[in-house]
């Protein structure tokens, strides 16, 4: 029987080695892990550096009092980083916009402008619940891929980095 030559031979299991590792990156709904923010057999991973609090678009994910159904996945909102600082995106059904001062672990948010479309029902809660929490100053807290807001009263909103 022939052998292969040594280097064309650790070229091969290199190969072999790198395909099996990306064999576990995706699962049946086609999401990969990482994108997830799970190791591959679904472990969580402890994501040593966070994503940044501007710039990151970040899709609210659960409010004080849970999303209404029917209005999940709907509201969003990015953060622009500098003097004239601002936050903007959806309430759940209507666009908004805020400026917005980081410093420290608080935004300080001048008051909300949106559009005045009539939004009733689930979408129209989820506004109400959202436009609590963003009353003029919260403080916020990155763990890997989520943030959390906290507003004066105490209540939540929680997002994840889309």
């Amino acid at each position: 029987m022939r052998r292969l030559p040594r280097t064309l031979t650790t070229a091969l299991t290199l190969v072999v080695l790198l395909t099996a590792a990306a064999c576990g990156d995706e699962d049946a709904s086609g999401k990969s892990d990482e994108k997830k923010g799970a190791a591959p057999g679904g472990r969580v991973s402890a994501d040593p550096s966070p994503v940044p609090l501007a710039g990151t678009e970040w899709k609210v994910t659960d409010v004080t009092g849970g999303l209404p159904k029917g209005a999940e996945q709907s509201a969003r909102f990015t953060l622009t980083p500098g003097e004239r600082g601002a936050l903007a995106g959806s309430l759940g059904c209507n666009r908004f916009t805020a400026t917005a001062k980081v410093t420290g672990e608080t935004i300080a948010l001048g008051p909300l402008v949106s559009t005045k479309m009539l939004c009733d029902g689930p979408k129209g809660e989820l506004e109400k619940r959202l436009s609590q929490v963003l009353d003029q100053r919260v403080t916020f807290a990155v763990d890997g891929h989520d943030l959390t807001l906290t507003g004066r009263n105490g209540t939540t909103v929680r997002a994840t980095a889309h």
